[in-house]
């Protein structure tokens, strides 16, 4: 069926797609893109590099509740969901209705939107920690004025960080995309490891107590053991430090007052993205007042910070996480995935191989190859059978509101498939790949946050 309501003309296939994709068009974007476009993408996790090149579509020209379609309009069930903003489902009409009615009332306006105020005060009714709110629109911007508050309230400099956080120099100063940052940043930002309260206590050794604030991912792929996020609590009330909660990924996902809420502890300050506003571009810092207006004196200000459509999306998407407790179902039909493939892997003897692994909301394929190379054949071929099939993953599960019970029994249905020739194909390194049917899927980092000590602990995703 032709389309004529998206931007381009395309004929969208009305059933999930069978076979290799076609992806004419695909490459067609791609050839203009590459010459013009560094990386060829704005995202590093949307790029080709992310994908089975030359079997997997590039572009994506609609979505609809957890299906999306490409540009030469094959269709599959997304897992992905853009990175994990869309928990309510892609194009939602109530949050459409919302950024509709708010455009034909203007997006920016020269002064102050009613808007800042009602959604500052749903996030207050909702959020644990939260007395006081300020807007960006990416995750980095929160999580930097974090940082930024954290080091103008404390009087300290140096960071220590678990998980991802963002594209900023404090952060990927020790990664190995660090080209174009200051040598002293470096020396700045600290990386401990989840579970290992001892990695911490040696950053606040080493620095003398210097740590302006611990930021971190609350809920990773692994659970908390020994109550160790607690334990950061302690630490951070011992040293002085503010403890930060990087909710971009948990937050209106695991729980509706996030981690937080979850875990039963209370930061000091905590960062929100994605889920928020389903996918219309919108953050938000939130925390303790005293700590919060340190914001009065500390420069956080641009013109898109209180652009109204972010925040109509999120008024409405908030009310109906809330009303509905999207992150109950998000929990309920990602424990039936999460199971279903754990007992397929076991089936076919491949669980030594592959599982399902962390929390139901978020979960992940965990892939135990011998090494790095043998891990991404694994992953490129389980994605292109996937694809084949008409799933599009990338190793984990950002369920939403829109998936069904029906699109679980066919994703299990494809896993099986895929499983099963995994198990007759797969003989050890190297064994997979003349079975890819393109370039292999390549690492975005090879030197990033405690994701190694995932791999370590869990396996190789």
């Amino acid at each position: 069926m032709e389309n004529t309501t998206c931007r381009y003309k395309i004929n969208f296939n009305p059933d999930l797609n069978t076979g290799k994709p076609v992806i004419k068009k695909s490459d067609d974007f791609y050839a203009r893109a590459k010459d013009i476009i560094p990386a060829g993408s704005q995202t590093f996790s949307k790029g080709v590099t992310q994908f089975v090149e030359g079997f997997a579509p590039k572009y994506l020209a609609k979505g609809k509740g957890s299906r999306t379609w490409d540009v030469d309009g094959n269709q599959y069930i997304d897992y992905i969901m853009a990175n994990h903003p869309i928990v309510l489902g892609y194009a939602d009409d109530d949050v459409n209705k919302a950024v509709m009615k708010q455009l034909e009332c203007g997006s920016s306006f020269s002064q102050m939107s009613p808007l800042e105020v009602e959604v500052a005060e749903k996030i207050i009714d909702v959020i644990p920690c939260a007395e006081a709110v300020r807007f960006g629109k990416n995750g980095s911007d929160a999580t930097t004025a974090a940082v930024r508050v954290s080091r103008a309230v404390t009087g300290k400099e140096h960071i220590a960080y678990s998980g991802y956080h963002g594209w900023h120099d404090w952060y990927i100063a020790n990664t190995d995309l660090n080209s174009g940052i200051p040598e002293f940043t470096k020396k700045l930002s600290h990386k401990f490891t989840f579970n290992d309260i001892h990695s911490l206590e040696k950053i606040f050794e080493e620095t003398n107590s210097q740590v302006a604030c611990v930021i971190m991912e609350p809920l990773t792929i692994l659970e908390p053991q020994d109550n160790f996020v607690h334990k950061v609590r302690e630490l951070c009330n011992k040293h002085n430090a503010l403890l930060v909660f990087d909710e971009v990924i948990t937050g209106f996902r695991f729980s509706n007052g996030g981690a937080q809420e979850l875990l039963g502890v209370t930061p000091d300050l905590a960062t929100f993205a994605k889920g928020i506003s389903n996918g219309i571009p919108l953050s938000a810092i939130t925390g303790k007042k005293e700590y919060m207006f340190a914001l009065e004196k500390t420069f956080f200000s641009f013109t898109y910070g209180g652009e109204c459509l972010g925040l109509a999306a999120a008024s409405a998407s908030i009310d109906k996480i809330v009303k509905n407790n999207v992150p109950k179902y998000l929990a309920e039909i990602g424990q039936v995935l999460q199971d279903g493939f754990n007992a397929i892997a076991e089936s076919h003897k491949v669980s030594d191989l592959v599982s399902c692994v962390g929390y139901p909301q978020r979960s992940v394929i965990s892939l135990n190859g011998s090494d790095e190379e043998d891990t991404l054949q694994m992953k490129s071929f389980i994605q292109q059978e996937l694809l084949r099939r008409g799933v599009l993953w990338t190793a984990y599960h950002a369920t939403s509101y829109a998936h069904s019970s029906k699109d679980i029994e066919i994703t299990l249905n494809a896993y099986n498939d895929s499983l099963e020739m995994l198990s007759k194909l797969y003989d050890g390194p190297g064994s997979l790949k003349a079975h890819i049917e393109g370039i292999p899927v390549r690492p975005v980092f090879r030197k990033v946050s405690d994701f190694n000590s995932f791999i370590q602990q869990k396996g190789k995703v």
